[in-house]
């Protein structure tokens, strides 16, 4: 079916499905082939999202998508829709009954009293301001035109004294902040099979493992993300399925041992240039993906500088971030430095990005290792338990021993929310905020995207 949707460009929605059945107006079945304890998590995203036949057929465009005419059934609908300036959402009056989510924690103990039993949505209408640049941003939320705003990392020190405390200003004004660790890891990616930076030789591990101790994770957090990161001890981040907080799967900063490592397996300057060469006597450069934007000058800066502490050449391969990513799709890139962010609580999305026959997709260093994908499989059948979470721990140990990222970073999140907001609560999972909003009616209901 699929095959032939590629041929025709067209879909056949009329041909059976086996695993896939409309019952009826409100309800799809779906048969699996095996046990697939994350699937309700999935189908809360936004990929997984159920649209009707019609609406596809009526506004889909030549990719069949419809994102410019949105139907569904969440709780507003689009009243109004200026590209790249504004949205403005109205309470759908045909939203199913929803009320405000049960809460015990002590912290919510006024809110339930005030809200507990009250349909959703609590909102009539949201603006929604378009402002791409941060700083006009944030000065749209002093002044009052914005109801919260998430602080840019590069204007963190605007807001933000030592400690994460608000500045003063802010805090005569009521505002509060609200701050998380965003369920999402920052990495290194080596191509398993460059024949530099690849392999699963000895020699192999021991270079990505000194390339690991020689960056300098700290200084990023500190210095280029201003205080709002740390260092990631693993490669599932806190907030979701598999975290181990017992655990540390990565290595910490410390030169002088990565030197150490790059000497006794080899990796030494043979013709006396200033930089080490391989085992075999052939240069070892190294070649890093970047975009070209101020920011990711500072990582570049920061990378080269700390790989040129040990004696390593770093080069850096500067396109757009879709040419990168299609380079390295096809094997093309050495190295890059990415981001994953999850929109559930279960961490399979990040052991994914190491599943063998997710190489080349979004298994991006192609690393295939026997172990790690039969204990990928196995855990997958498993529910959420003391069971899964030993095989996702032996998961992260067999990544920590070949090394196929340089774990990087947990980045955190700080939003900035006036006092007549109340009921708000940072969702670090990308959900939809205004869902558990109310507003003082006699204040404008403006959000910010």
């Amino acid at each position: 079916l699929v095959a032939k949707a590629k041929a025709t460009g067209k879909f056949d929605y009329d041909a059976p499905v086996e695993g896939l059945q409309v019952v009826d107006r409100y309800t799809l079945r779906l048969k699996l082939t095996e046990p697939y304890y994350d699937l309700l998590a999935d189908l809360t995203t936004t990929g997984s999202a159920a649209v009707a036949r019609e609406v596809v057929e009526k506004y889909g465009d030549a990719s069949g998508w419809a994102m410019a005419n949105p139907v569904g059934t969440g709780p507003y609908r689009l009243k109004e829709w200026r590209r790249g300036q504004k949205i403005v959402l109205e309470a759908s009056p045909t939203f199913r009954d929803v009320r405000y989510p049960e809460s015990s924690d002590p912290a919510d103990r006024a809110l339930m009293a005030k809200f507990k039993g009250r349909k959703l949505p609590m909102i009539g209408t949201i603006d929604i301001s378009v402002i791409e640049e941060a700083s006009p941003r944030l000065q749209a939320f002093e002044k009052g035109a914005l109801d919260y705003v998430e602080v840019p990392v590069d204007l963190v020190a605007n807001v933000l004294e030592p400690g994460n405390v608000l500045k003063p200003r802010f805090k005569q004004a009521g505002v509060a902040l609200q701050r998380g660790i965003i369920p999402g890891i920052t990495y290194t990616w080596f191509n398993m099979e460059d024949p530099v930076v690849g392999g699963y030789e000895k020699e192999k591990v021991a270079l990505r493992r000194a390339i690991g101790m020689a960056y300098n994770v700290d200084e990023e957090a500190q210095v280029i993300r201003q205080g709002q990161a740390e260092w990631a001890s693993q490669v599932i981040p806190p907030g979701v399925s598999g975290h181990d907080p017992k655990f540390t799967g990565n290595t910490k900063y410390d030169p002088a041992a990565a030197k150490a490592l790059l000497d006794r397996f080899g990796y030494v300057d043979r013709d006396r240039d200033g930089w080490r060469d391989q085992p075999d006597g052939k240069p070892l450069v190294l070649k890093k993906g970047t975009v070209p934007s101020p920011l990711e000058r500072q990582y570049d800066e920061l990378w080269k500088r700390n790989m040129t502490a040990i004696g390593v050449k770093i080069e850096f391969v500067t396109q757009k971030w879709p040419d990168l990513l299609k380079m390295a799709r096809g094997g093309q890139l050495q190295m890059w430095q990415l981001g994953n962010r999850s929109t559930t609580t279960e961490g399979y999305g990040f052991l994914g990005l190491l599943y063998g026959p997710n190489a080349g997709l979004a298994n991006l260093a192609r690393f295939r290792q026997a172990d790690y994908d039969r204990l990928y499989k196995a855990s997958k059948q498993l529910p959420d338990g003391p069971e899964r979470a030993k095989l996702m721990r032996e998961m992260s140990q067999i990544v920590a021993a070949y090394a196929p990222w340089k774990i990087n970073a947990y980045r955190y999140e700080n939003v900035l929310v006036y006092p007549w907001v109340e009921g708000y609560k940072l969702n670090v999972f990308n959900l939809h905020p205004w869902q558990y909003l109310d507003i003082d009616a006699k204040m404008p209901r403006k959000a910010v995207q």
